[in-house]
């Protein structure tokens, strides 16, 4: 298998043997149709071809647009009440959507879950997206990335981004891994790469993808500033790998605390996660919410919000510019 999308409930795949590239979607003709990708130049570049059985052959191209859509911004809540629906994605792990509408499909949040300890049946690939951010919740997982060295644990409250294009693999997990994974746009393709072996060779730190830099935040490390009324925020520095793109911050309480009020700006996502603990977010157009462990919030543009939690609580803040 090259690629398969969307990873939480894929219904795109695309096998590769023999020389041929095969394209598999879901359709109502019970004639097959065969996809085959050629390369930029090639006479039969998209031309349709009918073989004497009937089947049909389609010759692309073998570079896929990526499709950005623009921002929908809504006011979007989720609650983790137990009523959620889980459904399995790649490699078997279980998916849980986290922006239903996902704001015009233009960007999707997941929780990931692997109950059970062990390997992980992954392979090395990697996704063509513009954002991607991996938060660990509970549990660890053991993963690869491309120039980064040997294989390194995700641990709670740990948090990598994955540059565009970036090869990794997942290799186990503990029990009762969950992570948080977002990526920009909805709707983008996740490629197999046999060809690549990790650990790399090199190591590179300091490598940029598309002008992003590898990221790995480790809670354990984290420096914690004041914040507000009481709260305490931490950096991951992905403000500044992402060249302003994206902004992942985490804000704790050890007693009562508020944040200052703050705008949303247009065509800027706002995201917030109740980690633990429980919240309130009040927003100046669109009401207050109670919001428990694992609640989740999307704030329009153009709104203003503030936020009271209580002692104990932790919050995930992620902002995204989009196009």
């Amino acid at each position: 298998m090259q690629t398969i999308h969307p990873a939480d409930g894929p219904t795109h795949a695309t096998l590769v043997g023999h020389g041929l590239r095969i394209h598999l979607q879901p359709g109502s003709t019970p004639l097959a149709v065969l996809r085959i990708s050629l390369p930029h130049g090639s006479p039969l570049l998209h031309s349709t071809l009918t073989a004497p059985n009937g089947t049909i052959i389609e010759c692309v191209s073998s570079t896929e647009e990526m499709i950005v859509p623009p921002l929908a911004s809504a006011l979007v809540i989720t609650h983790q009440d137990g009523t959620d629906s889980w459904g399995t994605g790649r490699a078997g792990m279980m998916y849980r959507d986290l922006i239903p509408d996902r704001q015009g499909n233009s960007v999707i949040a997941s929780s990931i879950r692997i109950d059970n300890a062990g390997p992980v049946p992954d392979y090395v690939h990697f996704h063509e997206v513009l954002f991607q951010l991996i938060f660990c919740r509970s549990g660890w997982v053991r993963v690869l990335y491309e120039d980064q060295g040997d294989s390194f644990v995700l641990g709670a409250g740990d948090c990598v981004i994955q540059p565009p294009t970036i090869r990794h693999r997942v290799l186990e997990s503990s029990d009762n891994l969950e992570v948080l994974e977002i990526g920009y746009p909805a709707e983008h393709f996740t490629h197999a790469d046999p060809l690549t072996q990790l650990p790399s060779i090199a190591i590179n730190p300091e490598r940029t993808w598309s002008g992003q830099s590898f990221i790995h935040h480790i809670a354990s490390q984290a420096t914690w500033t004041p914040f507000g009324e009481q709260a305490l925020i931490t950096d991951t520095k992905i403000h500044q790998a992402t060249q302003g793109l994206a902004d992942v911050c985490i804000i704790k309480a050890d007693s009562a605390a508020s944040w200052p009020s703050t705008f949303v700006a247009e065509k800027q996502l706002t995201f917030l996660f109740v980690l633990q603990g429980s919240a309130t977010v009040i927003t100046n157009e669109n009401g207050s919410h109670a919001m428990n462990s694992g609640s989740t919030i999307v704030i329009p543009c153009g709104d203003s919000y503030s936020v009271t939690q209580s002692a104990g609580t932790e919050i995930l803040r992620f902002n995204l510019q989009t196009q």
